[in-house]
């Protein structure tokens, strides 16, 4: 059962969006509340209104405390639609996520199960074999209304993939309820790492949903914030499952729980309009989960990887991402019990010696061999030149990478303005380097903007004698930073993380002045 029809029709059904970082920054903003009593009982009704408890079978939710591990379903039900096709639709979950929140680890680890993950879907009225999981919320909608979709969609994943998995909870977000969250909460500020375009005029060609971002550090709001992290057509379901859990990221560095006290109770309501839950409403439990989250919120945010056999398994026609129960053991394994910690490189990253260039990604300069072994090159005097044009039109210093991955080709250069939160305007510039066909693109950036969410929680480690500003998931180097006088430069790894620690250090460490 294949959900992808035409987004005009069916645009409901493309918003597709980590529905679950929505959920764990409004309940976080809740938890500095706990202290006050008095206030937990009206968030408690709020959160968990009358009518929203998904009413789950025995055997499939543990009830215990320490570690947590929650189902998150992104799903586009709109039963209070005014359009009755809209509303009588079987509704979709293209987000299926599992949150695993462990007070003993370094790090909130999340794991997204592909959409397209081939399974056996068995329900009241007999197994549907080799589908999408993803069609299993849906199967269930039809054949038991929207209770029975999130717990089909949960027993399929129990039984089909993670047998040995102890669901904690489950949470179903609805699209028209992200989209009241995100209007109470704010906008995100997100790095794009690429350039987004389509315009949907109707041909084969262009016929999915229409976008328009530039790259760069910027606030997204709603549609745009929403195309952003639903996009797939030039990318895999992994790239777009990477893409979902970078803006969670981004949404929980810049949400701090102090600042919602003024508006708790309105976050609450949109939370509980967004979200249906196994949990039952009660004090306790409202406390138990803020703790939990509160407790997580400080911690880098960990991707952990599903392990496939094939992500492009063509079956009666059908394109499939195929696993084997080794594998899916092993990402299990390392979901529950990874506790991974970023390690730095110790030596003195490799330099190009910006003043001998020889732009030869080939060449035999002596100071290429060491960076060479990590598969870096000399950057192209074609790209330092789109740089230099680019200088123009920016009012401060512009640095530029002097390496570069051997297989990436230098995209754009941009430079470009933005807003910070009181809305003082800054200046910045993006250069964007593609790293492979399919989503790899990784950012080098410099901005007057000397404090944004993107740093808010980052660890620093001073590296030959320059205090690095590192954003991390546990192990890797996601985004490098670092100021220069009245000027932030930083790089950004590419969603999948495919820059190992050691680049992500020498490219960073080799940016100098335009000549």
């Amino acid at each position: 059962m294949d959900d992808e029809r035409p987004p005009r029709l069916w645009w409901g059904m493309w918003k597709r969006f980590v529905l679950a970082g929505v959920l764990i920054v409004a309940l976080s903003g809740a938890a500095t509340a706990t202290v006050a009593l008095n206030t937990v009982k009206s968030v408690e009704l709020a959160v968990f209104p009358r009518g929203s408890h998904i009413d789950t079978p025995s055997n499939l939710i543990t009830y215990n405390g320490g570690a947590q591990t929650f189902l998150i379903l992104g799903s586009d039900r709109r039963s209070g639609s005014k359009n009755a096709a809209e509303s009588d639709a079987a509704p979709h979950s293209d987000t299926i996520l599992l949150v695993r929140f462990d007070p003993s680890q370094h790090q909130t680890s999340v794991l997204s199960v592909p959409r397209d993950l081939m399974v056996n879907i068995d329900t009241k009225r007999g197994v549907y074999a080799n589908e999408k999981i993803n069609a299993a919320y849906t199967i269930g909608a039809e054949q038991g209304g929207i209770n029975y979709a999130s717990v089909l969609a949960a027993e399929t994943i129990k039984r089909e993939v993670f047998p040995e998995l102890q669901l904690n909870g489950i949470i179903d977000v609805n699209f028209s309820g992200f989209i009241k969250v995100v209007d109470t909460l704010g906008c995100a500020y997100v790095n794009v790492d690429h350039r987004y375009y389509n315009e949907n005029v109707g041909s084969t060609e262009t016929d999915y949903t229409s976008i328009n971002l530039q790259p760069g550090y910027q606030k997204l709001c709603y549609e745009n914030a929403l195309d952003y992290v639903r996009y797939r057509h030039t990318d895999s379901d992994f790239v777009r499952v990477a893409r979902q859990q970078d803006f969670l990221r981004d949404l929980r560095q810049q949400i701090n729980p102090a600042n919602e006290l003024g508006q708790l109770e309105t976050v609450a309501k949109a939370v509980g309009h967004a979200i249906r839950s196994n949990f039952q409403a009660s004090e306790n439990k409202l406390i138990e989960l803020t703790k939990l989250i509160a407790f997580s919120q400080q911690k880098p945010l960990r991707q952990v990887k599903f392990l496939s056999a094939n992500v492009d398994d063509i079956v009666n026609g059908g394109s499939y991402v195929t696993s084997t129960p080794a594998l899916e053991k092993k990402t299990l394994e390392n979901f529950l019990h990874g506790d991974e910690q970023l390690s730095l490189p110790v030596a003195k990253p490799p330099s190009s010696h910006h003043s001998s260039h020889n732009h030869n990604h080939h060449g035999a300069h002596p100071a290429s061999v060491s960076a060479a072994s990590l598969d870096l090159y000399p950057t192209t005097s074609s790209g330092e030149s789109e740089a230099v044009k680019a200088a123009l039109d920016v009012p401060f210093h512009v640095l530029y990478p002097t390496l570069q991955t051997g297989q990436a080709m230098q995209q754009m250069v941009r430079p470009y303005a933005l807003k910070d939160e009181q809305g003082r305007l800054h200046h910045a510039y993006v250069v964007v380097w593609q790293q492979n066909e399919i989503g790899g693109y990784y950012d080098f950036e410099g901005s007057d903007w000397l404090t944004p969410p993107l740093f808010a929680h980052s660890r620093n480690a001073t590296i030959d004698g320059r205090e690095y500003k590192i954003v991390d998931d546990g192990a890797h180097i996601h985004v490098i930073g670092w100021q220069a006088g009245n000027v932030l430069y930083w790089l950004t790894n590419t969603l999948l993380e495919e820059l190992s620690n050691a680049q992500m250090l020498a490219i960073a460490h080799s940016a100098q002045g335009l000549r």
